[in-house]
């Protein structure tokens, strides 16, 4: 078997989803370092069409680096632009690559770098209608500079945020991984951005790091966005448990101008960097920005509005608008009789004699995500990861499962959960799954959620509701849908005390509901 080396790889896959150009090759610039508002040199470089500027200017893209990349990183996709007229400029954004400056995570500094850059191209060239681009880090600052710098006609925003919070702490848990990751990474880190992560960690300050966060999350910018008619390009993927796809879903149902959202298989950024999904999101941006930089009638403002990948099988499909589906199963939730049997999921309401089960803290199960960002890489090739799920009901954890399907269930969208507990702590965690279990015991997993109560009434049952992360899942004929949760997830921080139970009661006036929408 021969193996290919990387770069060749990426270039193989990225070319792939390119239309050649007949047009003249265009001029590269490798080092241009711009001063920025506050003396701070931001370095890029510049591919010039070999053609003269439409009457209307050059349609400019300005291409954002990913979090630890540079302004090399979309060599291959700006060289294709600028083959087909475009104008194109890429940067480090300040403290990555050769820019000065320190990392802000996409703050007022970064932001006002941006716009000078476009002063800078309006300055030097024929300028026409102006496009944003990024993956990660690069979408983020592209989506809240579109908001504040109405010169932005379009925007494509790949594997980004709308919502910081949502991204470090889901469902007030502490992504400790990705946290991780991205608090070493960057070498010359604001301080600031250390202080906020060693307040999430110790769940301290919060208000403050909601502070911090909202001016750099483009949901807080939903007015200006729509006021400014940007044209908005968002993709994110399934397995992404960094920038997870659900404010990617709201930030979209909240735009009013032109908007298209692609939901893929992978993890966060890979699916993009390798090709994006059999070529499928770089084509989809690259038409993108013929039809509302170039005025080219493409027909994509026509096609439906939503592209979703099915998870493993990696088929496409398209749907008018999101929520895709407005048809769903709400399975209620009935007990286990001991530790060594699994509850089950009926559509028909619990209505027996009062019972409860219980699950503890204190250690992981098989219940979980994999192999941190390795397994969620694997399913963006189709590669599923498989959990043996008989070792996960027990003392630790409980699971529920759905009757047998003997049709193809094909799920598509947010699965919701409103289950009624009785914690005995005022701190307790859970991790929700949702698998597909074949008739040997093997699950793959569906989707998944963490819950942090940080003051929780003790004792007292209460309800508790949250989303699941958005998904697009085929569960075959003779599998069941199985929910397992525990206390513990390798991606996210534990708690520091360990030792509790959640008492799960099941009560004719207590009904805890699994809902997923479904074709």
């Amino acid at each position: 078997m021969k193996t290919l080396a990387l770069p060749a790889l990426l270039a193989s896959a990225l070319c792939a989803t390119f239309t050649p150009s007949s047009q003249a090759a265009p001029t590269f610039i490798a080092d241009v370092v711009i001063t920025t508002f506050d003396g701070t040199g931001i370095d890029a470089n510049l591919f010039v069409p070999d053609t003269p500027a439409p009457a209307g200017g050059y349609p400019t893209v300005l291409f954002t680096n990913n979090w630890m990349l540079d302004k090399n990183q979309y060599l291959l996709q700006a060289k294709e632009l600028a083959k087909n007229g475009y104008l194109v400029m890429s940067y480090s954004t300040r403290g990555f690559g050769a820019s000065g400056g320190l990392v802000d995570v996409a703050g007022n500094n970064s932001i006002a770098d941006a716009s000078v850059l476009i002063d800078w191209l309006e300055d030097n060239y024929a300028v026409g209608k102006l496009g944003l681009a990024g993956i990660s880090y690069g979408a983020g600052i592209s989506l809240v500079t579109a908001a504040q710098d109405p010169r932005v006609d379009a925007v494509a925003a790949l594997s980004g945020w709308p919502d910081v919070i949502e991204g470090l702490y889901p469902g007030n848990t502490v992504n400790l991984v990705w946290g991780t990751i991205l608090t070493t990474t960057a070498f010359n880190l604001d301080p600031e951005v250390d202080t906020i992560w060693a307040n999430l960690r110790a769940a301290e300050n919060i208000q403050g790091v909601q502070a911090f966060a909202a001016p750099r999350s483009a949901l807080s910018y939903v007015p200006e966005l729509n006021s400014n008619g940007t044209a908005v390009l968002m993709s994110n993927n399934f397995a992404d448990y960094l920038f997870k796809p659900n404010s990617m879903t709201q930030l979209y149902s909240l735009l009013d101008g032109p908007k298209k959202l692609l939901l893929n298989p992978g993890t966060h950024a890979v699916t993009e960097t390798l090709g994006g999904n059999n070529g499928h999101i770089w084509a989809t941006t690259f038409r993108w920005f013929d039809r509302y930089l170039k005025d080219q009638p493409n027909g994509i403002d026509s096609e439906p509005k939503v592209d979703m990948t099915v998870r493993i099988s990696n088929k496409l499909e398209q749907f008018d608008d999101f929520p895709v589906t407005d048809k769903t199963t709400r399975y209620h939730l009935h007990p286990r009789f001991s530790y060594f049997n699994n509850g089950s999921m009926k559509t028909s309401p619990y209505s027996g004699w009062g019972w409860s089960n219980e699950f503890h803290g204190g250690a992981d199960t098989k219940a979980g995500t994999g192999i941190p960002v390795i397994s969620d890489a694997l399913e963006g090739f189709g590669i599923p990861v498989y959990t043996n799920m008989t070792g996960i009901n027990g003392y630790y954890a409980i699971e529920y499962n759905s009757p047998v399907h003997w049709s193809t269930f094909k799920i598509r969208g947010t699965p919701s959960l409103e289950m009624w507990i009785k914690p005995s702590k005022p701190e307790v965690q859970l991790q929700v799954h949702l698998y597909d279990t074949g008739p040997l015991g093997l699950g793959r997993l569906i989707t998944h959620a963490p819950l942090t109560l940080r003051n929780a009434q003790v004792g007292q049952a209460q309800k508790i509701s949250m989303e699941l992360f958005t998904t697009s899942y085929d569960v075959p004929p003779g599998h069941v849908v199985t929910l397992a949760i525990d206390t513990e997830g390798t991606i996210y921080q534990r708690l520091e005390d360990r030792n509790y139970e959640i008492v799960v009661p099941y009560r004719s006036s207590r009904q805890s509901v699994l809902t997923i929408p479904h074709l």
